[in-house]
């Protein structure tokens, strides 16, 4: 994108008064005598008095010294059992931050074993096929509340309309049946404000507003609210046009650090193609014109108030779904909790679900076990009811070995039955038998994770947001090889790459048989010329490349061809405080895939 450029300004109060030695106070000014040509009484319908000045000064010197109060937010939910090394990858606060992402399935991207499927350029639906399993191979969990499909979504969720400037946190749990992603809105601890605004612009009239406020007191209240816009040009004389503005507000009270209480409201507008007459004259995606909405409430409860003992988080969500472009709205009540306990060498965690659509209950139990520091293992078992007396029922097993000299290996299997799609009211549970061996090292310099995953068999529910590829392929026995190595030579430059391939030679269906994605980072703080933190400088580039392959089926079940390619992006980004900025070039060589 041409001349982008993201004003991030993290403006507490404090930050804008500088330093505290820095702002002085100012005695007020002597009294004036008879002699003085000015009237006492124009003295005091002055609009600038030296009073105020003090008080200003006072409250921004206050909220500086509030920079360094901490003050505790509601606990993650859900995030606190105790899994192998390398079931679950995290992206933290300063990963989002700094990742080269436009939006969230941007970032799923640099999972290994994730190919992104596009339709267009920024803002398009960005769905990630996991392994071959097509739309229902990855599911979403918002702040320990499962994120349903509803709408043109009903069978895979697009994570394209989720703005990565609402979250804190990203966790991807990895198996070879299913990715299963737990997301975590942003969590300010600091007694003092935090204000965040963004605004970018770019080719095709693309342009970006952010705006975030967070605050927290310390009675136990707080409060957040960001809204977030994403705007895109059609083509000349063609489609591809984007409007999807999105908001956040959050409310919470912990009054202390065993009990809380949150409320929160998240919702999206999207419109996409709307110069289309119908919803199948594009050459891929279909017109969208839909509001989602997804509110919830949550009541927390922890024994202790460390990390460890028990807890219990209580929730009741509805997530809505109102569309012009296919009438009709829907809404979906989720209502259900999680309970949990955390031990230094053990783990334990229920949860169970009654949605008011589809799924009359999803129950899960999730075990962890570390007796010694090398050996850690895992259990999680799943049972589900659907409408129709359909049922999904599946067992997954992690272990862990941790081996001298940083090397590791962990292995996973997941057996049962599951249905995918449960909005599909023809849609049957299918058998599975699946397992993974992950192993590597992750050493100061260089790091290598090779994994294996063999899949005996799925048929894929194709992406409805695709009109032009209505169906995908049935998957046979398949095994899956995937690579992610990490080269650091020196503290500053980077070189990462994130491989896949079905190495049996098996055809699989909108995923190509090789896909790679490779940056080369280079970052660096300027530590012996600046203060540490207030000047930093980001140069990536990142190739991603694909053979040949298979797109999908058509409406008669012939295969669509989808083209090898080879795409470069080239990013600059620089951090002097609080202040960040950059250019992202995307598609460098101006590569089509027809």
């Amino acid at each position: 994108m041409r001349a982008l450029i993201v004003l991030v300004t993290a403006v507490l109060l404090a930050g804008a008064a500088g330093p505290a030695h820095a702002q002085q106070p100012v005695l007020n000014p002597p009294l004036l005598t008879k002699s003085d040509s000015l009237r006492a009484d124009s003295l005091r319908a002055d609009s600038i008095r030296r009073a105020d000045t003090l008080s200003t000064t006072d409250r921004l010197l206050a909220a500086q010294k509030n920079q360094h109060i901490q003050l505790r937010p509601l606990a993650l939910s859900g995030a606190g059992g105790i899994q192998p090394r390398g079931t679950r990858i995290v992206f933290n606060r300063d990963s989002i931050d700094w990742a080269t992402a436009q939006d969230l399935g941007e970032l799923l991207a640099r999972v290994p074993g994730v190919f992104l499927e596009h339709s267009d350029w920024i803002g398009s639906p960005s769905l990630p096929n996991y392994l071959g399993r097509g739309a229902s191979s990855v599911e979403y969990v918002l702040d320990g509340v499962p994120w349903v499909p509803i709408g043109i979504d009903s069978v895979a969720s697009d994570p394209s309309t989720t703005p990565l400037g609402f979250l804190d946190r990203v966790e991807v749990e990895l198996s070879p049946s299913i990715m299963r992603v737990y997301l975590y809105t942003r969590r300010h601890d600091l007694q003092s404000p935090r204000t965040k605004i963004g605004v970018s612009q770019g080719d095709r009239g693309a342009s970006r507003y952010f705006a975030d406020f967070e605050r927290r007191y310390p009675s136990g209240f707080g409060v957040a609210l960001a809204a977030d816009y994403v705007g895109l040009n059609p083509v000349p004389n063609g489609t591809g046009g984007v409007t999807m503005p999105s908001g956040w507000l959050q409310l919470s009270y912990a009054p202390t650090p065993h009990f809380g209480l949150q409320a929160q409201m998240i919702t999206r507008s999207i419109k996409r193609n709307l110069l289309l007459e119908t919803g199948t004259e594009d050459t891929l995606s279909r017109q969208e014109d839909a509001n989602r909405t997804d509110v919830q409430m949550r009541a927390s409860w922890h024994g202790r108030t460390d990390a460890f003992g028990p807890s219990l988080d209580l929730f009741a969500a509805h997530t809505g779904w109102a569309s012009d472009s296919a009438p009709g709205n829907v809404g979906i009540g989720q209502f259900g909790g999680t309970a949990a306990m955390r031990e230094a060498t053990w783990s334990a965690q229920l949860s169970a679900w009654h949605y008011t659509r589809w799924t009359t209950l999803d129950s899960r139990l999730d075990l962890g076990w570390s007796p010694i520091d090398l050996v850690t293992a895992s259990v999680q078992l799943v049972a589900q009811r659907h409408d129709g007396d359909r049922r999904s029922q599946w067992a997954t097993g992690r272990i862990g070995i941790k081996l001298p000299f940083g090397f590791h290996v962990n292995g996973t299997v997941a057996d049962g039955h599951r249905v995918q799609a449960p909005s599909i009211a023809d849609d049957v549970a299918q058998r599975f038998t699946d397992t993974d061996v992950r192993g590597g090292f992750d050493w100061k310099r260089v790091g290598l994770e090779v994994g294996v995953a063999r899949d005996e068999g799925w048929r894929p529910e194709a992406y409805p947001e695709f009109v032009k590829v209505p169906s995908l392929a049935p998957l046979g026995l398949t095994d899956w090889l995937t690579v992610h190595a990490r080269f650091a030579p020196v503290a500053f430059f980077t070189l990462e790459t994130v491989y896949q391939n079905p190495i049996n030679g098996a055809s699989v269906d909108a995923t190509p048989p090789q896909h790679a994605i490779t940056t080369a980072t280079l970052r660096s703080r300027f530590l012996r010329n600046f203060r540490s933190g207030i000047f930093e400088l980001k140069l990536q580039a990142m190739m991603e490349t694909w053979s040949p392959g298979i797109g999908g089926r058509d409406a008669k079940g012939d295969p669509i061809p989808l083209p090898g390619a080879t795409f470069f992006r080239g990013l600059i980004q620089f951090q002097i405080g609080p202040f960040i900025a950059y250019y992202d070039k995307l598609n460098l060589q101006v590569v089509r895939i027809y």
